[in-house]
């Protein structure tokens, strides 16, 4: 049996009644020297033009945290950013992300008339030691996406057992036609990224790949889960998972997970298993955690845990630009912390606060 600790505050506003300062989508990493890396955007409201990525770090397998600092020092700009860091093998770190371009500080990432996208960059930045300090983020292009057009990296890029970086990610539209599923690849430490393959593409276009995550649950065995959308009648689906047996070159067919979630996260146990955690934002609302297996076509679910129950309901799931608006909990994921023990985190709304929450989990037969 899988054992998990009580939620905790990675991060919420210390002075909520003197200024706002509202965090969402988290991404943790173990930094190289036993400690573990937080990086998250801070603003003043959710979907901000001023939120801008911060770092805090823990030294006790995440049972407290610094206070945050900001990412980096270079010019703010009107950019909205968001990263999600890594441990490389050679002991550096890296971020992967993405900002929209902010024309001003009213004016929201989608319109609610046309659901177009305000333009979009990916970039890239580097830590020398151990997640204190990071490079002035830069922006890195994939050839294929057209002008202000940019990937969803929403998720974290992994490292392969032979050492590339890969990521996964749709270029990012809301437009009922051209959704697909891009893997990237990154054979000089983040420097330079191509087109790998793309890993999911609908019949009719209409299906957007979202909120992608990254396994390798053995050398060469790539997993790649994610929130199905219909863009087309405005609705959510199942994740799917699929799988790629010769390092993310080529995918075979997406695998249904039965699973009616959105922002999800997989962690691999080096059993051939994994660790799932998917945000429920229609019922049974909340976070959940899944033991899974994957084996040629089947998605087994072995081990269900609730992990958070929102006093709340979920969100307005009637078209993409009212479920993007009223969002109260995501983002979850999953990163090793010692042998046997895991850390699952997210952000959600408590006490009218955006706050970036973590709780412990035991794998079975750990001390």
């Amino acid at each position: 049996m899988i054992q998990i600790g009580a939620p905790f505050t990675i991060y919420a506003n210390p002075a909520p009644l003197l200024v706002s300062r509202q965090a969402a989508f988290p991404g943790i990493a173990a930094s190289g020297d036993g400690g573990l890396v937080a990086m998250f955007p801070i603003g003043q409201a959710f979907d901000a033009a001023d939120m801008r990525s911060h770092v805090c770090r823990s030294d006790d397998g995440g049972r407290s945290w610094s206070a945050p600092k900001p990412m980096h020092g270079g010019p703010k700009g009107r950019a909205s950013e968001t990263f999600k860091p890594l441990l490389l093998a050679d002991g550096r770190m890296i971020a992967t992300g993405y900002v929209f371009h902010r024309p001003d500080a009213l004016t929201p990432i989608v319109d609610p008339e046309t659901l177009e996208l305000l333009p979009m960059s990916n970039r890239v930045s580097w830590s020398h030691d151990g997640g204190h300090n990071w490079t002035v983020p830069r922006d890195f292009t994939v050839e294929g996406l057209g002008r202000g057009v940019g990937l969803e990296l929403s998720g974290p890029a992994i490292q392969t057992s032979d050492g590339r970086i890969l990521a996964a990610a749709p270029p990012f539209h809301l437009r009922a036609k051209d959704q697909a599923g891009w893997l990237i690849e990154s054979r000089d430490g983040g420097e330079s990224w191509r087109r790998l393959s793309v890993f999911y593409r609908a019949a009719d276009g209409a299906t957007a790949p979202w909120e992608a995550r990254l396994a390798e649950l053995a050398p060469g065995l790539i997993a790649v889960l994610f929130w199905a959308y219909d863009c087309a009648g405005q609705r959510n689906l199942d994740n799917l998972v699929v799988l790629s047996g010769d390092g993310g070159q080529t995918f075979g067919p997406a695998i249904a997970t039965g699973i009616r979630a959105q922002a999800s996260g997989i962690l691999a146990l080096g059993d051939g298993g994994a660790l799932t955690i998917h945000a429920h934002r229609e019922p049974p609302v909340g976070l959940i955690l899944r033991r899974v297996s994957l084996d040629g076509d089947r998605f087994t679910v072995h081990e269900e845990y609730p992990l958070l129950a929102p006093a709340t309901e979920g969100v307005d799931t009637s078209g993409i630009g009212a479920q993007f608006g009223s969002l109260k909990f995501g983002q979850p994921g999953l990163v090793h912390t010692a042998p046997g023990r895991v850390l699952a985190y997210w952000w959600q709304i408590e006490d009218g606060q955006h706050v970036i929450k973590g709780a412990g989990i035991l794998l079975d037969g750990s001390p």
